[in-house]
């Protein structure tokens, strides 16, 4: 089987020179919300089951932004749950570093765009002699919000090395689990990051 072109796949890229007024740079200014649960996170052992298990009961519509995923037990467990996702008829955006998701293979990602996940990636560069030179201004958010109603916030990426079984180098890192009031605004932040239509605030 043929693997399909990087131009044959359908990826958004996203520009770090976006002017004023443009969704991604809209600065609101979010309230405090009260009468929310939230549930701290550690590590990968935490974190990786509750959100693989909240994209798997989404019904509507998936929001994912993070600055690492690596093609590992962990990229290829959330390659399958956003493929599953986009084939029951979720909408799935997946929002990715070029930096942090520079390597991922064609594959991987055509995997997920034939499926019909929005992919867009942040500002990616080809190598120069083998090197990557876009090091500096980088999206390094780690968000999932799952239909509106559940949200994830926090450090952990989408890579193996956020597990114990990695070994001595294995990160240490949270995130957090929100649900209540707080998500709508977690919800119209990531809506408006990724470009899409967000009520007014």
């Amino acid at each position: 089987m043929s693997i399909p072109s990087m131009e044959e796949t359908r990826v958004e890229h996203l520009s770090t020179t976006q002017t004023t007024g443009e969704p991604s740079v809209v600065d609101v200014d979010y309230g405090w919300q009260g009468n929310n649960r939230i549930e701290l996170l550690e590590n990968g052992e935490a974190y990786f089951p509750r959100v693989f298990e909240a994209m798997r009961q989404a019904k509507t519509e998936i929001l994912l932004e993070t600055f690492i995923v690596f093609e590992d037990k962990v990229g290829n467990e959330m390659q399958q749950v956003l493929i599953d996702a986009a084939r029951r008829g979720v909408r799935v955006t997946a929002s990715l570093d070029g930096f942090g998701c520079g390597e991922l293979s064609t594959g991987f990602l055509a995997a997920l765009s034939e499926a019909g996940v929005h992919i867009q990636i942040f500002d990616p560069a080809p190598k120069h002699l083998g090197i990557r030179t876009n090091w500096f201004r980088r999206l390094h958010r780690k968000i999932v919000v799952v239909d509106g109603t559940i949200a994830f916030i926090g450090g952990i990426n989408f890579s193996a090395d956020h597990l114990g079984d990695f070994g001595p180098e294995a990160k240490q890192d949270y995130s957090v689990e929100v649900q209540g009031p707080a998500v709508a605004d977690i919800h119209h932040f990531a809506l408006l990051q990724c470009g899409r239509p967000a009520r007014a605030k």
